[in-house]
């Protein structure tokens, strides 16, 4: 597939860009400034024809997805090297997460090649190293290639699906003292109540950091499973 040209909208998105930065805890610098603004010009772009996002302006991609991913980096211990991006979608939080910290190694991962086609267009755009997209769907019989040799320190995904099933995708790709972050929205009280006793049977410990998104201040809980 060849990559669509980038489209910005007219309106200037570095304003909200340096907000969203500044209110995140990140030091804004030129580049990536730049890198964000690239970013969301092919995202913004390549939906015009093909389903990447169900955010239809280049405000609201800035205010979710780069929000979201600010709301995941502040709570990263030190140590943190290999991170897997599960269900990465149009590249939320693992290569936004990459632009913040161009120190981590990335895979995201995702069922659906058209994703990847425009994560790997992006990468490549920007020049970036130390970030793979792969076409996979994780599972017993599918995992990523190019795993780090002692595991990925860090498995994130952003409302994949139940935290039981993505428990059982993470255990086998965890180093020893690896964990996993699950991204969601408001409401969890209800699953988490599902799940407990699941999560707990197969050895997981469950915590909960309550957050919001910079600027728009949109609810948001990290959903932490360390393994016993």
């Amino acid at each position: 597939m060849l990559p669509l040209p980038i489209c910005l909208p007219n309106q200037n998105i570095e304003p909200l860009l340096n907000e969203l930065l500044q209110e995140g805890g990140i030091t804004s610098s030129g580049e990536l400034t730049e890198d964000l603004k690239v970013y969301l010009g092919e995202l913004y772009s390549w939906n015009q024809r093909i389903n990447l996002t169900g955010l239809k302006t280049i405000e609201e991609m800035a205010i979710k997805h780069v929000g979201d991913t600010l709301t995941l980096i502040r709570f990263l211990p030190d140590g943190i090297r290999h991170i897997l991006d599960i269900g990465t979608g149009p590249g939320v939080p693992g290569l936004i997460l990459k632009l913040f910290r161009p120190d981590l190694e990335l895979i995201l991962v995702d069922a659906v090649r058209k994703k990847i086609s425009f994560l790997s267009t992006v990468i490549a755009t920007i020049g970036l190293t130390g970030i793979r997209a792969e076409h996979c769907r994780v599972g017993i019989n599918d995992i990523p290639g190019h795993l780090p040799p002692e595991g990925f320190d860090l498995i994130v995904s952003q409302a994949l699906g139940p935290l039981d099933e993505l428990a059982r995708m993470a255990r086998p790709l965890l180093s020893l003292n690896g964990f996993v972050i699950a991204m969601k929205g408001s409401k969890i009280d209800k699953e988490l109540k599902a799940k407990t006793t699941y999560l707990q049977r197969h050895g997981w410990k469950t915590s909960i950091i309550s957050t919001k998104t910079p600027v728009r201040g949109l609810r948001r809980n990290l959903v932490m499973l360390r393994k016993y």
